[in-house]
């Protein structure tokens, strides 16, 4: 509502012209003090401020105060038009009043809000000025000789490009002058760009960054390639063209989603390279750090397909032609190894790269030597997300910690495309690394062209946030959560999980499944998928009707606790042990599982390479084909089939003889009893 009021109180004012100058408009404002003092300290701008018609968008004192650049006439001066544009007639581009005259570009997004429109109406509509957002508009005044400015208040200072010297040649550069005479601009020391410079103009490919209109460029630093010296052999002319969106001005706060995915240069018939952008948090830090990434969705014989994530270490530097950023390594060129895009300082993955360094060195020296393989890796987010007490006990034990870090690992290359195209048809299921654990797959946006990807090991699901990573000797997976150590009951997981979302809705009945909340029980619990339920409904119809319809709740209830274990939480080798010369729980061997009701068998098929294990209960047989479904308070196996018969859903006569019977009794006392009080 104050954001509204606000809006509002602009709109009066630029429809009520009062006689005050765009000078006299600022002094009048205790927010913009900072660039006061700079205008009346400048007899010019002083006098042009009063005289002239313009737009001036001039940021606030908070941001002066973290603006660390020169501070003068010319920082004024990139901030004036000389043609006076309320926001909602603000062109794509418009130049300044700075020498050269240097454009400013416009973005505009939806606001999420209705605000009041100049002239009547609404508008769901801001604005930003490069990457300056306007947070107050069209402040309206007049020059002394009557012509109309207006005043847009903004939450940056709109840096301008401008070189040390005051040589004409220097002012107003396109990509191409600032990639050619970085120093100038002050792009020296580790913004220095010229290795990146030498190899462009060796390919003889330097009016890439001159081509005109609106564009953005990426440029690696010296260090970018310095530190990878065979890369600058495999940046050829496609993946400098990978390193260029035409036709879109791409400043960090302007880009308002990761999936957004801009055509760049290298896009062509046979090879197809998309850009895009996104911001992170490191643990511990409020800053944000910007990224880039390239994605090669069809590669060729010299392009690998995959994802290249480069940090952009400098971000937001205007040239005639778009912008420009800086990054901390060439897209399209893949690392040289998993571990070699893990050791990266101030990386996404930093923090899972600490966790392996300092508790589990083994498995640095895999990532760095095996071949084809596919990691799943926890960003610096995910483990602001984990209970920090259950990770330390992790980490106390190596075996416990192995276990866990190897289940983020595939030993094969699998990418987003098959596992999207092996979740059409089937509940896609890979081995990892961790003996015996599987990651389980599933697609939400099985029609878009970077599918969102969710997995689940032992009990924790995750989102894939940044797929298709290339290394040399794999593929990384960037997910929002830390596999293998849980967060959430097993209630929470039947509530959560879409896969066993009939169990979940059956056991609701007269509220059974509130005791699977409670994290001072353990459970062990075969959890009937959707599919074993269908295959009741095909099989036993009347049977599932009256289960599924209410009023059976004993019988519902019957059936779930068959299906459990109260007091224990048995993982899948638990369970092996049982049917092998192990010595754990040898007496629940010889007798089977004692469940909550009646006991169950456990039984390991082995095969070559990998087991079948099943329950079997009265002649019907169970797979479990989702096993170790941890749980803060239990384990899940998932099974394939329902143990039940259709006599655990039939009503005896001698059942509704004594209820028909308990009814009328209830009756006949309700009856007297109303007689007796009348």
């Amino acid at each position: 509502m104050a954001k509204v009021l606000l809006f509002f109180a602009a709109v009066v004012m630029l429809n009520t012209v009062s006689g005050e100058t765009l000078l006299d408009l600022i002094k009048g404002r205790a927010d913009l003090t900072e660039m006061l003092a700079i205008i009346e300290a400048d007899n010019l701008l002083s006098a042009q401020l009063s005289e002239q018609t313009f737009t001036a968008f001039l940021p606030t004192n908070e941001a002066m105060a973290k603006y660390q650049g020169k501070k003068g006439r010319k920082l004024v001066q990139y901030h004036l038009v000389n043609v006076a544009y309320p926001v909602e007639k603000l062109p794509n581009d418009i130049n300044t009043e700075l020498a050269g005259n240097p454009r400013l570009y416009i973005s505009r997004f939806p606001s999420g809000e209705q605000l009041p429109r100049i002239g009547g109406g609404l508008t769901d509509t801001i604005y930003y000025i490069n990457n300056a957002k306007i947070i107050s508009a069209n402040h309206r005044a007049k020059s002394n000789a009557d012509d109309l400015q207006i005043l847009h208040v903004v939450d940056e200072v709109i840096i301008p490009t401008i070189a040390d010297n005051s040589d004409a040649q220097y002012s107003n550069p396109d990509a191409r002058r600032l990639l050619e005479k970085p120093i100038p601009y002050g792009l020296t020391d580790e913004h220095n760009i010229t290795a990146f410079q030498k190899r462009v103009s060796d390919l003889k490919l330097m009016n890439v960054f001159s081509m005109p209109g609106n564009n953005t460029f990426f440029i690696p630093v010296n260090q970018a390639l310095s530190a990878r010296r065979t890369d600058k052999d495999l940046i050829d002319g496609q993946v400098v063209h990978g390193h260029v969106v035409p036709e879109h001005v791409l400043f960090t706060r302007t880009v308002m989603n990761a999936n957004d995915l801009y055509k760049s240069v290298a896009f062509t018939d046979n090879l197809k390279v998309y850009i895009s952008m996104e911001n992170v948090t490191l643990d511990g830090e409020e800053a944000l750090l910007y990224y880039v990434k390239s994605t090669t969705a069809y590669g060729d014989v010299s392009h690998n397909k995959g994802t290249v994530l480069a940090r952009i270490i400098k971000a937001n530097i205007p040239v005639k032609n778009g912008v420009v950023h800086l990054i901390d390594r060439p897209l399209m060129v893949v690392a040289s190894s998993i571990m070699s895009y893990l050791q990266e300082v101030d990386g996404q993955l930093r923090s899972f790269h600490k966790l392996m360094r300092d508790h589990y060195p083994d498995i640095v020296n895999e990532l760095i030597l095996k071949e084809n393989l596919t990691l799943f890796a926890p960003s610096n987010d995910a483990f602001l997300k984990v209970n920090r007490e259950r990770l330390e006990k992790v980490t106390l034990s190596s075996e416990k910690l192995g276990k866990l870090l190897y289940l983020h690992v595939v030993p094969r290359r699998l990418t987003t495309d098959e596992i999207k195209e092996r979740s059409l048809n089937e509940i896609f299921q890979e081995e990892t690394m961790s003996s015996g654990r599987k990651l389980y797959f599933a697609v939400n946006e099985t029609n878009s062209l970077m599918p969102v990807v969710s997995l689940e090991g032992a009990g924790v699901n995750a989102t894939i946030t940044t797929p298709n990573i290339a290394a040399k000797n794999g593929i990384i997976h960037i997910i929002d959560h830390i596999l293998g150590i849980p967060s959430q009951t097993v209630y929470e997981k039947l509530a959560s999980d879409p896969m066993l979302s009939s169990t979940f809705s059956l056991s609701e009945q007269e509220g059974w499944n509130h005791r699977l909340q409670s994290r001072d029980q353990r459970f062990t619990i075969f959890v009937p998928s959707n599919d074993a339920w269908d295959y009741i409904k095909r099989e036993m119809p009347s049977a599932h009707k009256k289960l599924f319809m209410g009023g059976f709740g004993y019988h519902v209830k019957y059936i779930l606790e068959r299906h459990m274990i109260v007091g224990d939480d048995m993982s899948l080798e638990d369970l092996i042990s049982l049917t092998t010369n192990g010595t754990q729980r040898e007496t629940k061997r010889e007798k089977g599982l004692q469940m909550t009701r009646g006991k169950i068998y456990f039984q390991a098929v082995l095969r070559e390479s990998f087991g079948n294990y099943f329950l079997e209960w009265n002649g019907i047989k169970a797979q479990v084909i989702r096993p170790d479904v941890e749980c803060v308070n239990g384990v899940v196996h998932v099974i394939n089939k329902v143990l039940m018969k259709s006599r655990d859903v039939t009503v005896s006569s001698a059942t509704s003889t004594s209820s028909t019977a308990t009814a009328l009794l209830a009756s006949f006392l309700t009856l007297l009893l109303a007689r007796s009080l009348h």
